[in-house]
């Protein structure tokens, strides 16, 4: 009987290997589920952290507590003790308790405005949430502050009660949010200076006038942005009542003036420590230079786009400065 070539049912060795690499291969890229799980947690960790730190501007918190640092170091020169400690901690709540609450407050102006970088705007913390960190943050404040002192801890609550009352009913009294707002800005210096129980000399009450002026130029600029919809929420400011172009023209100008105030230490006999010193003339140009960029921008460009651009760049020059004062001092400690 005639036969014909046997056939193999086993494939060439080369074809099975082929298929159990591909067998291989598409099992190694198969989903680990719990490894996929662990990153939806973080991610959503990460996502729910970055909201909180955008609610309480965390980088104004922690220059609220530098301020206060440098508020007793301007008066007593030396390390901070645990009262100007408890004090700063006491200031870096209390204005993380605010800016809960401010967001809060504003929420239906910062919806007309699109404020995108507002969580409670976009949806990323829920209006429970900020007054669940609201609350919590005035009570680590008020602990903080009754365990610094009677002075400074006294001073830290009655912000805390003016920034409530303010967010509550004083916001439709006070027909411009700017200047309060600006007030606000060189508490901490003399928070620190009760703190430290040093005295008041010539070098604090300079650096709290710089300051308010570089506060009122800062929160006057800041509200050109949103000048549209403060309008339409029936919210009173400078950029509200008289238009965004004065409004930018007058934030200009406390952006320079600050700038020279800043500069003016080199020659003025403010402090023995700053006149004459030429690191400290070096760090002080490079922060007025900066200031000065930023106020001639704002009156070339007030755009909402360019207004979020220079505020940035504002809120950095104002750490330039303090940071040049401070180095300054620190360098010619006796």
């Amino acid at each position: 009987m005639a036969c014909g070539k046997e056939t193999s049912v086993v494939p060439p060795p080369g074809r099975v290997m082929s298929r159990n690499r591909g067998a291989d291969t598409r099992t190694s890229r198969s989903p680990n589920p719990a490894a996929a799980s662990d990153t939806r947690v973080f991610r959503r960790f990460a996502s729910l952290l970055m909201a909180l730190v955008r609610l309480v501007r965390i980088e104004y918190c922690a220059l609220g507590a530098i301020g206060v640092l440098l508020g007793a170091f301007l008066t007593v020169g030396a390390a901070p003790t645990m009262p100007v400690l408890l004090s700063a901690v006491a200031v870096f709540f209390v204005g993380a308790g605010c800016y809960a609450f401010d967001d809060l407050s504003d929420l239906a102006s910062d919806r007309a405005n699109e404020r995108g970088d507002r969580p409670l705007v976009t949806g990323a913390l829920q209006p429970r949430s900020a007054r669940i960190v609201g609350g919590a943050s005035f009570g680590v404040a008020t602990v903080a502050a009754l365990l610094a002192g009677t002075s400074s801890g006294v001073l830290i609550l009655i912000g805390a009660v003016v920034a409530i009352s303010y967010n509550t009913w004083l916001q439709k009294v006070l027909p411009l949010k700017n200047v309060l707002f600006a007030g606000v800005f060189p508490v901490p210096l003399l928070i620190g200076w009760l703190a430290g129980g040093g005295s008041p000399g010539p070098l604090l009450l300079y650096c709290v006038g710089l300051v308010f002026v570089a506060g009122l130029g800062f929160e006057t600029m800041i509200d050109v942005a949103d000048a549209e919809g403060d309008r339409r929420c029936g919210v009173v400011t400078f950029a509200t009542r008289y238009g965004t172009l004065l409004s930018s023209q007058v934030a200009a100008v406390f952006q320079i003036a600050a700038a020279v105030l800043v500069v003016l230490l080199f020659f003025l006999p403010v402090d023995a420590r700053l006149q004459w010193d030429a690191l400290f003339l070096v760090l002080a140009t490079a922060a007025a230079l900066c200031n000065a960029f930023v106020g001639l921008s704002l009156i070339r460009n007030h755009t909402t786009t360019r207004v979020f651009v220079l505020k940035r760049l504002a809120f950095l020059t104002l750490n330039a400065g303090v940071l040049a004062i401070f180095l300054g001092l620190l360098i010619n400690v006796p």
